[in-house]
């Protein structure tokens, strides 16, 4: 089955729902807004820093989904001011719009982001870091994808990050990314989590990720 049939095939409804996002994040010029979260600056840094936790070095960082770009920016800023490590920032996203924003954001290097989906897209190289959330993806598509993003994305000796957020606001729990990635068979080399839900302790966002 190639790629693009295979996302061709996707439910209708989880389609739409992904190329609605562009429409939704370019509606503020906040680029918190533009990465489809609205829960400021602080609970930013909480629930989305643990992804430095799987970062060990300096090397090439992909955002698969990138969105604006801000994820990116932010992740590399921490990884110089708190470990003194650079990560050379590289970002797909399927939605245009999105991607001119990631682009005018890194101008400097705006021909490391694609207009693509990790279906289809033949990176021309492989990247020390690849992140991406588990529902970029339904979940029973998870298992080719997280292969793929291994095999075609992910340099031997580096990391593929999964991660998934869940919603404060709505009380919604993370999926345990690292125990679906177990049961799939993947070997798992580290998991974190961030923020705190409302109500009890448990955390906003949970990571997992693999060594290649």
């Amino acid at each position: 089955m190639t790629t693009r049939n295979l996302f061709d095939r996707l439910p209708p409804e989880f389609v739409e729902g992904i190329r609605a996002l562009e429409a939704d994040y370019l509606k503020s010029d906040d680029p918190l807004l533009q990465s489809g979260f609205d829960g400021g600056a602080t609970r930013w840094k909480e629930e989305r820093g643990p992804i430095l936790e799987a970062i060990d070095r300096d090397g090439t960082f992909m955002d698969v989904g990138c969105a604006n770009g801000y994820l990116l920016e932010t992740v590399s800023a921490w990884a110089t001011l708190e470990k003194r490590w650079h990560l050379e920032p590289y970002g797909i996203d399927i939605n245009p719009g999105l991607v001119v924003e990631a682009m005018r954001r890194w101008s400097g290097v705006a021909d490391h982001f694609w207009i693509a989906d990790a279906w289809e897209f033949a990176p021309p190289l492989k990247f020390d870091f690849v992140y991406s959330t588990v529902d970029c993806v339904p979940e029973k598509f998870l298992p080719s994808y997280v292969a793929r993003l291994l095999d075609r994305f992910v340099k031997p000796g580096g990391r593929l990050i999964v991660g998934h957020y869940g919603s404060k606001a709505k009380r919604v729990d993370p999926m345990d990314v690292g125990a679906i990635l177990d049961d799939y068979g993947f070997p798992v080399a580290g998991t974190t989590r961030g923020g705190k839900m409302r109500g009890h302790d448990g955390p906003v966002t949970r990571f997992a990720w693999l060594a290649n």
